[in-house]
């Protein structure tokens, strides 16, 4: 549109409208049109940011502590954390109050601050929320004080660091219980260790963060059998390690619950597995990162 021509058309719609309509349309007529060119504007686009990974290169990678109190996989679990690059500690048939010391012992070494992860192993009788151990009577220590024992302010040389958690649980039914007290430990044992490793300053992260907790649950009625069969749980999660130990634990996890799935729907009610994942993971995991 020339420029005579769209004075004109101006000033036509300016009359028989208001002082304040007019001025609106002046306003309008004075702006000019911003360029932009597709390199300023991408420009402001968000640059690419690298993935980030929890750091997988100490020598060993970190302690691997496992307690099995049943005796089918300590051998596999062993030689698996081995070739990944952990030192195992590896104990068999620990009553309760065993397993909580040799929990305390290992949630307070200094070596840990040397490591770049940790990892525990279990593998129990229990309840929905304890595990038993070997004692003759169902006294159950609870699961979350396990991992309380190794949060940021009860364990601070582990602040920042994964701490996985692969736990089988042989769970007792209630009907199996009510000849037996369960008796659960408590605050105290807990407390004793938070009083002991007080980070020097402030914690900048959750208490709860960089953590993985796997958690299974099977029926004990599968340790009652004439020739009792490793856990399919462990035995699974072992074989992907060896193998594909070069991808994410999350996505070796996802693999697991599948192969856990296709196993149950071939087998009983009672001989089925229940797998439980819970992590507050802030970065990508992957053993073999060379």
């Amino acid at each position: 549109m020339c420029t005579l021509h769209r004075t004109c058309l101006l000033r036509r719609l300016q009359n028989g409208r208001s002082k304040e309509q007019r001025l609106i349309v002046e306003q309008l007529d004075t702006q000019k049109p911003v360029k932009t060119s597709v390199q300023e504007s991408g420009a402001f686009l968000p640059q690419h940011i690298p993935e980030q990974r929890y750091k997988m290169q100490s020598k060993p990678l970190g302690i691997c502590l496992i307690i099995d109190c049943i005796g089918n996989d300590t051998g596999i679990l062993r030689d698996t954390f081995t070739s990944l690059g952990y030192e195992v500690q590896s104990f068999l048939y620990l009553s309760v109050d065993d397993i909580r010391q040799n929990l305390k012992k290992v949630a307070c070494m200094p070596q840990h601050q040397d490591y770049d992860s940790f990892v525990c192993v279990l593998v129990s009788r229990g309840d929905s929320q304890s595990v038993f151990g070997v004692d003759p009577t169902h006294s159950g220590f609870p699961l979350d004080q396990i991992r309380r024992m190794f949060m940021a302010d009860s364990c601070p040389s582990l602040l920042g660091k994964p701490k996985l958690f692969f736990i089988q649980n042989y769970v007792v039914s209630e009907s199996q219980l009510e000849d037996s007290s369960v008796l659960e430990v408590d605050g105290p044992v807990v407390n004793h260790v938070e009083s002991r490793a007080r980070p020097p300053e402030p914690c900048t992260l959750h208490r709860e963060a960089d953590f993985l907790w796997s958690l299974c649950r099977a029926n004990v009625s599968l340790l009652e059998r004439p020739t009792s069969s490793p856990s399919v749980y462990l035995q699974c999660l072992s074989q992907k390690l060896w193998q594909e130990r070069r991808r994410p634990i999350l996505e070796l996890h996802i693999d697991l619950h599948r192969y856990v799935y296709d196993w149950n729907s071939t087998v009983s009610a009672k001989e089925r597995y229940s797998v439980c994942l819970q992590h507050t993971l802030r970065k990508k995991l992957i053993f073999f990162c060379k």
